[in-house]
C-alpha cells in the first residue's frame, strides 16, 4: 500500500474550504477543484486529518461537508497537535507569513499558501531565509502558472515558431494591488521564465496613508504597472477587459482568453505583411486541474521527484520576486512613477491592504 501524507488547512472560507459559487458555475472548467480541502481530498496520496478556523460556524461547516472529526479553532493547536506534512493556508494576508514560519518549525515540509505572501518587506526577508531550505517546498494561491491552457501558451511563445517573446500583457480590469495582482505579477514572472527583474514602474490609486509615507492602510488599486525585465522584455498589467494573458512575439501574439476558457494564436504567415487568426484546438485535459495541480508539486517534492524539486525551487524563488515587485509598485506611485530598481526597494514598506475593515 502507498504511504499517506497527513495534510490539513487553516482557513475555511471561500479559498480554504468553500469554491465561490460564481467560479464554479461560470468559470472554465481547468479551475476546478479550487479550494485547498476539495484539492487535497482529490488526491490519492494525501490524507486530510484536520481543519482550523477562528470561526466556529465556518470550521463546523466543513469539518461536516468533508467528513474531518479533527477541528481547531487555534492554528498554533493544530500544528502541535497534528504535524501535518502539508498545509493548506488560506487565511487573510495579514499573520499569514509568521504562520508559514510556525508550520515550518513544527516540522511541516511542504505549504500552499493563498496569495499575497505578507504585508511588509520586514516580513519578506524573513521568509527569504525560510524559503532557502532545500527541505521546504512552496506553491501559492496565483495557479494559473500550473494549468494546462497557460503552460500551453507559454510553451508556443517559447518555442521559436513566431520569433522571439518581446512583450506580455495581463488584463483583469480595473482590480486592486493584494486582491487581484498576485495573479498578474505571477503570470509576468512566469512568462518570463527566470530572466532578471530590471526595474518596476506604476501608478496607482487609493493610496490611502497612515503615519509614514511607506506605511498604506488601503488596497491600492492599478491603474498600470510595468515589470522591465533582462533583455528587453517587457511586462505590462492594464485595467483592461477580459482576464487575458498575451505573450507578443516578434511574429505573433497566442492568448489566454477569459481566464483560461480558451486560447488563440494571431500571426503574420509566410511572406505575408499583415497578422491573421490561426484555427487552434487545445488538447483535451485529462484530469482534474484547480489547486490540484500546485499540490501534485508538493506531493512530488515530498516523494522526492527530483524534477518536481527542482520546478518548486525555482517558484519558490518567483514567489518572492512576485511580492518584491508588489512593493516596488508602491514605491513607484510614492516616488511619482518613476522606475524602481528592484534590489532598491524601501525595508520600511507595508501594505495592510484593508477595504471596508476586512484585509484581503
Amino acid at each position: 500500500m502507498e504511504h499517506c501524507f497527513d495534510a490539513a488547512v487553516i482557513g475555511c472560507g471561500r479559498m480554504g474550504a468553500f469554491a465561490s459559487e460564481t467560479m464554479i458555475a461560470h468559470g472554465p472548467p481547468c479551475w476546478l477543484p479550487l479550494s485547498h480541502a476539495e484539492a487535497i481530498l482529490s488526491h490519492p496520496r494525501l490524507k486530510l486529518k484536520a481543519l482550523c478556523d477562528i470561526s466556529l460556524e465556518a470550521l463546523n461547516r466543513a469539518g461536516e461537508k468533508f467528513g474531518v472529526q479533527r477541528r481547531y479553532a487555534n492554528p498554533s493547536d493544530l500544528l502541535k497537535a497534528e504535524k501535518p506534512a502539508l498545509l493548506g493556508v488560506a487565511t487573510r494576508t495579514f499573520g499569514r507569513a509568521a504562520l508559514i514560519r510556525e508550520a515550518v518549525d513544527s516540522g511541516t515540509r511542504a505549504i500552499h499558501a493563498e496569495k499575497p505572501l505578507c504585508n511588509s518587506m520586514a516580513e519578506l526577508e524573513k521568509l527569504r531565509t525560510l524559503f532557502a531550505s532545500k527541505e521546504l517546498f512552496v506553491t501559492w494561491g496565483a495557479i494559473r502558472r500550473h494549468l494546462d491552457v497557460y503552460r500551453q501558451a507559454l510553451a508556443l511563445a517559447r518555442s521559436g515558431r513566431y520569433g522571439a517573446l518581446r512583450e506580455v500583457r495581463v488584463t483583469f480590469g480595473s482590480a486592486p494591488l493584494y486582491w487581484t495582482h498576485s495573479h498578474s505579477v505571477d503570470l509576468l514572472l512566469f512568462a518570463a521564465s527566470g530572466r532578471r527583474v530590471a526595474g518596476v514602474h506604476a501608478v496607482l490609486d487609493n493610496v490611502v496613508r497612515d503615519g509614514p509615507a511607506t506605511s498604506v492602510t488601503s488596497d491600492p488599486r492599478v491603474i498600470s504597472a510595468s515589470v522591465h525585465f533582462e533583455g528587453g522584455l517587457v511586462g505590462h498589467i492594464t485595467q483592461a477587459l477580459g482576464h487575458d494573458f498575451i505573450l507578443s512575439c516578434e511574429r505573433g501574439e497566442i492568448t489566454v482568453r477569459a481566464n483560461g476558457a480558451g486560447l488563440d494564436i494571431y500571426s503574420v504567415k509566410g511572406g505575408g505583411v499583415y497578422a491573421s487568426f490561426a484555427d487552434l484546438e487545445l488538447a483535451p485535459v485529462e484530469r482534474p486541474q484547480g489547486a490540484l495541480s500546485p499540490i501534485r508539486q508538493l506531493v512530488c517534492c515530498l516523494e522526492g521527484e527530483e524534477k518536481s524539486i527542482h520546478e518548486n525551487a525555482l517558484l519558490k524563488q518567483d514567489i518572492l520576486d512576485a511580492q518584491l515587485i508588489t512593493f516596488a509598485m508602491l514605491q513607484s506611485h510614492i516616488q511619482e512613477s518613476k522606475i524602481i530598481n528592484i534590489g532598491s526597494v524601501d525595508p520600511n514598506i507595508i501594505i495592510f491592504a484593508k477595504t471596508a475593515g476586512r484585509y484581503a
